[in-house]
């Protein structure tokens, strides 16, 4: 019930609720497809803008900053990939379904009954996204075989933790409205 409440009354908390669940609902196909996330990704900016001059709480407020930041981190991501013409590799795969299954859990951090474990249940996930690149990461700044495609890696690993870093922001926001 709360969340519905909020929803209803709360812009901000709303629209960065959708960006998150949107997002992560469409990691698969943007990760297919990454030259379409700018389409993808321009509504949800624009509701965030949008969202910006509501009046709400503090925790509303972080919760829109964080989540335009997510979504700004995740489109330079996927432009990377689109730029560079390169598929994601094992690491980013994992680390996106990471990801996605953590954006999936944000819904209930609004749940007063379910609220802990799914903030719980991000944090697990976010922090194995980020142990997976840097592993990543690191094996690409050792392997001076491929150099230009690691170079490409390891900005496309950079960016996916950064986005990964301002969702958790956004979660931690969410769970403090």
């Amino acid at each position: 019930m709360r969340k519905l409440w909020l929803k209803v009354t709360d812009r901000r908390f709303r629209a960065a609720l959708a960006a998150v669940e949107q997002t992560g609902a469409a990691l698969g196909d943007l990760e297919a497809a990454p030259a379409s996330a700018p389409v993808f990704f321009r509504p949800l900016r624009a509701a965030l803008a949008a969202a910006a001059a509501s009046p709400s709480g503090q925790a509303s407020a972080r919760a829109r900053t964080a989540a335009e930041e997510f979504v700004l981190r995740l489109e330079r991501v996927f432009a990377d990939l689109a730029l560079h013409n390169t598929r994601p590799d094992d690491a980013v795969r994992e680390a996106m379904l990471r990801l996605q299954r953590a954006c999936a859990a944000a819904g209930s951090l609004a749940s007063p009954g379910r609220r802990a474990a799914a903030a719980e249940q991000i944090r697990g996930l976010c922090a194995g996204s980020r142990k997976v690149l840097d592993l990543a990461r690191g094996a690409a700044a050792s392997a001076p075989a491929d150099f230009p495609q690691n170079l490409k890696f390891s900005s496309i690993y950079s960016g996916l933790a950064d986005a990964t870093d301002a969702f958790e922001r956004c979660a931690e926001a969410l769970f403090n409205v």
